[in-house]
């Protein structure tokens, strides 16, 4: 499909880790955003049915992010 004849050269080395984030957009600075839908989507991120969503999302049988939310 979109990918170009590659063999994975490194794989698992520490220093490509390539974390993703997720903040709430501040309504002081931004007025029209929709706080509780962010917040929601957020919370869902988080939850475990969340972390399990994005644990078992795979292209071609492959799991391509590794959820790693903590809690404190």
């Amino acid at each position: 499909a979109n990918k170009g004849d590659y063999d994975i050269a490194v794989e698992g080395d520490k220093d490509m880790f390539n974390q993703y984030g997720v903040m709430l957009v501040n309504p002081a600075k931004c007025p029209a955003v929709k706080q509780a839908d962010g917040q929601a989507f957020i919370d869902w991120l988080l939850s475990t049915e969340g972390q399990t969503a994005i644990a078992e999302y795979k292209i071609g049988g492959k799991q391509l992010f590794f959820p790693n939310a903590t809690h404190s």
